[in-house]
């Protein structure tokens, strides 16, 4: 359900503005808008008084520039700090935001994090750099001894895929034209598939060289800059004494940043969270608006609070600030904020919903909808009780466990609803781990899906239709309420015409008489021309697209055959090998079809959900609702 908003308004006295705003901060309830464009006074009207908007300036807006950055560096320091894992130590002291120190003190935490930082990630990089190297190393070292001491050169260390070795010829050839033959080059097989190269050259051809290795595709690994200009066999070994030495390095880096994290994190945390609630109530006061003597600030906020926050106004203040609810226009509905609120058991379903924007205001939840039908398009798919055990187990595991937070539980709920929709269809297909269940008496009640394909296919349509006529509804009764005439009348015939067609249809099957279905063939044409005349000479085949979404359902169908096809293979695996082998084989199979039966119904039941359903009344472009507050 969507909320019911109120367009409020709030006046006082000039002078009480900032306590205004403070108090509104405090509440956390209120919207804040900005002042709305007033529409041209006629000119025989009475002049107005005029309501201007509050600009930042001066002393104000130099303070909001100086806010801006402070957060913006305490949001990089906090993201540079790990989080602490031990928060019982001594904790540093940051001076108030707005004082004249705390950009000083700011400026000493900084340096002092930065640095260490910086010293992380260059020995991340250096390690990095060697560990490329590692494997070369390790194939060239015994070829350290041939090398003769060498100054002035560059050394360019290459990998070559040994099924390429006309690479390497031509790399030879063209070193060798590039340095007059000045170069040497070492070669040795690194693994199955590759050889490592060392190139030295004269530092005056290392340029062409680069270019070369680029051109050819080549990757060039280049020594660091610290280990130029020494003999190779020196800046070799080296590397090596390197590659031990910078773990411990690291660790040791790390450690002090860890406990600059514990010293520190919690004083940023809260500074930067004491910049944003100034920050704020500074941007706050440019969203009002101020007469010669009074203030005004604008607002949404749920109908539901307005009595309250009144109240705490006309406290707070002892009359002298007031709070006025005012009539949302039909023009101001893309501007209301949404708020929904459903009950305990649909609420998760509405992280089905935040994979779109939300709904717009005055239009329809489809909550209550998803709830519904996604869990029913699920366990149709699915429909096995192992399989819908498991996935249960699996599901009050992880909320048992916590897993993901808030989001998680959500996710946990729609996944118990469906899998619990599974054990029931299961039940009624009179499957477990597909046939097995026969093995203990459990026989289908409605049919056999492998065996009663049209069967399963009608209910798959039916269903369909079903949710498509409900979509078309739902558009019905939105335009109904909304007032447009045109567009009810189109929705209207829409589903006249889709109960005509289906009428028509079962009349052709045999399951109504065939007289209801030749009237509703005969009401067909002058239904046409209603929604020609209304829509224009298109809508048939939006009507045609319509009546198609109904036959996209049949993936139900299909997938649950899949479904159960796979079981069944699974446990005819079995009996193909000996024993120990079958039942791995068949296992696998079935762990196999499980992360399908999950994955693939839930994705095909979010679709037609998404495509088929919204497609017919769901209006987006809805803004979330964000209070005024201390959270925000």
């Amino acid at each position: 359900m969507i909320v019911r908003m109120s367009k409020v308004q709030v006046l006082g006295p000039r002078r009480l503005l900032p306590e205004t705003i403070e108090c509104l901060h405090t509440q956390g309830v209120l919207q804040l808008r900005s002042l709305p464009d007033e529409p041209a006074a006629p000119a025989d009207a009475r002049p107005a008084v005029r309501v201007r908007k509050i600009p930042l300036a001066g002393a104000e807006l130099t303070q909001e520039r100086s806010l801006e950055e402070i957060s913006r560096r305490l949001q990089a320091l906090l993201l540079v700090l790990p989080v602490p894992r031990d928060t019982s130590g001594e904790s540093g002291v940051l001076p108030d935001v707005a004082s004249p120190a705390f950009a000083s003190e700011l400026d000493s935490v900084e340096s002092e994090i930065r640095a260490l930082n910086q010293r992380r990630l260059a020995l991340s990089e250096e390690r990095e750099i060697v560990g490329r190297y590692e494997r070369l190393l390790t194939a060239l070292f015994p070829l350290l001894p041939a090398l003769a001491e060498a100054t002035h050169v560059e050394t360019v260390g290459i990998l070559i895929r040994r099924d390429r070795p006309e690479a390497l010829r031509l790399v030879e050839q063209e070193v060798a034209r590039i340095t007059g033959g000045a170069y040497s080059l070492l070669f040795r097989e690194v693994d199955k598939e590759q050889a490592g190269v060392l190139l030295t050259v004269p530092r005056e051809a290392a340029h062409e060289l680069s270019r070369l290795l680029f051109e050819q595709g080549i990757s060039e690994i280049k020594l660091p800059e610290r280990y130029s200009g020494q003999p190779l066999v020196t800046t070799l070994s080296l590397l090596v004494r390197r590659s031990r030495e910078i773990p411990g390095e690291l660790r040791g880096v790390e450690a002090e940043l860890l406990a600059g994290s514990g010293r520190w994190h919690e004083p940023l945390r809260r500074a930067q969270r004491a910049a944003q609630e100034r920050l704020a109530k500074l941007r706050a006061l440019a969203s009002c608006g101020e007469t010669e003597h009074a203030f005004v600030i604008w607002g949404w906020l749920p109908s539901e609070r307005c009595a309250a926050l009144a109240a705490v106004l006309e406290q707070t203040f002892r009359g002298k600030v007031s709070l006025f609810e005012h009539a949302i226009r039909e023009h101001e509905l893309g501007e209301v904020p949404v708020v929904l609120r459903n009950p305990a058991l649909i609420r998760p379903f509405e992280l089905l919903l935040s994979l779109l924007s939300p709904p717009r205001y005055g239009s329809v939840d489809p909550t209550p909808f998803l709830a519904a039908f996604f869990p029913l398009f699920f366990g149709l798919m699915l429909g096995d009780v192992g399989y819908g055990a498991v996935l249960l187990g699996l599901a009050l595991l992880a909320r048992a466990r916590g897993w993901g937070g808030e989001l998680g539980r959500s996710a946990t709920a729609v996944a118990t609803a469906a899998s619990l929709s599974a054990i029931v269809f299961g039940v009624l297909f009179g499957e477990y781990f597909g046939g097995l269940g026969e093995h203990f008496g459990l026989h289908p009640i409605l049919f056999n899906r492998a065996e009663a394909v049209p069967a399963f296919l009608g209910l798959a349509l039916a269903l369909g239709a079903t949710h498509i006529l409900l979509g078309v509804a739902l558009g019905l009764w939105s335009a109904l309420r909304h007032g447009e005439k045109e567009k009810a009348i189109a929705k209207a015939t829409t589903l006249c015409l889709i109960l005509g067609a289906l009428v028509v249809a079962l009349a052709r099957l045999g399951y109504v008489p065939a007289a209801l279905g030749t009237a509703a063939l005969v009401a067909l044409a002058p239904l046409l021309v209603v929604l020609i005349v209304v829509e224009g000479v298109l809508a048939p085949l939006e009507v045609m697209k319509t009546v198609g979404n109904v036959f996209s359902y049949a993936r139900l169908m299909a997938l649950g055959i899949a479904s159960v096809m796979l079981a069944e293979v699974a446990n005819r695996m079995a009996g193909y090998f000996p024993v120990v082998v079958g039942v791995t084989v068949a296992l696998l199979l079935h762990a196999v079809n499980f992360a399908m039966g999950c994955f693939s119904p839930a994705i095909q039941a979010a679709r037609l959900h998404y495509v088929e359903f919204f497609d017919k009344f769901y209006e987006d472009g809805g803004r979330p609702y964000e209070p005024f507050s201390l959270a925000s």
